[in-house]
């Protein structure tokens, strides 16, 4: 790694750690390459035979270590010590590979050696986040035509997961992904109306409010690679639209 960020969302404060620069030093990564996640095998009804399920619901463990040298070693620790002043809270990791991809995730802290000493401060740091993949730090938005279909663009190597907003008027709202099948539906809307639909976390509200009834059929996101996204609605006007909000996922680096 070039650089890896630790920042605390509830603070906003962050430490930054580089390759050989401004006094840090980086080495020995584990886990980035490949996750360990949990497999399981799943019997979905009115299918015949079972099929395996790799990296559901999966955990990623990594760990990385380095150094703190130079002149202000003392200062650089505390300053990464008040980063992490509460351990088993979730951190916000941004790190820069050395081809230049840049990519994020959240991680809890499960452990960190770092012993007090008089010379280089050597540190080890062991994480686990609750989700397998990794994602760029920049995130996309992407509108897609009405009564129309556009290709929108998933550059990981995982599926990753989209925020849809869809905003009315309209009624008979559908919305699909050409390429796997999968689609939902959204009950009428009026205008000024604002419909978010969150693939990840399963929810779905409506000016606000939680308003699952409105919904029917899959939560899906984009597969690696191309996606066609057809927006077909009929009483639609020219305020009716649907944004996809989404990062490029992956499995490793």
């Amino acid at each position: 790694m070039k650089e890896i960020k630790i920042t605390d969302q509830d603070t906003d404060q962050s430490f930054t750690f580089y390759d050989n620069s401004n006094g840090t030093i980086l080495r020995s990564f584990d886990g980035f390459e490949y996750p360990e996640v949990l497999s399981s095998i799943e019997d979905v009804a009115g299918i015949g035979g079972a099929h395996y399920v790799n990296s559901k619901f999966g955990r990623r463990r990594m760990s990385f270590q380095g150094d703190l040298v130079g002149t202000d070693k003392f200062l650089q620790r505390r300053d990464l010590l008040s980063v992490l002043r509460q351990r088993g809270t979730m951190k916000l990791f941004e790190v820069t590979t050395y081809d230049d991809l840049l990519l994020r995730f959240e991680a809890e802290i499960i452990r960190l050696t770092m012993p007090y000493t008089h010379q280089i401060h050597s540190f080890l740091f062991e994480l686990q986040s609750p989700d397998w993949r990794l994602f760029s730090q920049t995130e996309e938005s992407e509108e897609v035509t009405v009564n129309d279909s556009d290709i929108i663009t998933n550059n990981g190597t995982e599926l990753t997961d989209v925020i849809f907003t869809i905003t009315g008027p309209g009624t008979s709202i559908d919305i699909q992904n050409l390429e796997t099948g999968e689609s939902f539906s959204i009950d009428d809307l009026i205008a000024d109306d604002e419909v978010i639909v969150d693939t990840l976390n399963r929810t779905v509200t409506k000016n606000g409010d939680d308003s699952y009834s409105i919904f029917t059929g899959d939560f899906f996101g984009l597969q690696p690679g191309d996606n066609t996204i057809g927006f077909d609605v009929s009483g639609s006007t020219g305020a009716t639209s649907l944004t996809l909000t989404y990062r490029h996922a992956y499995n490793g680096i």
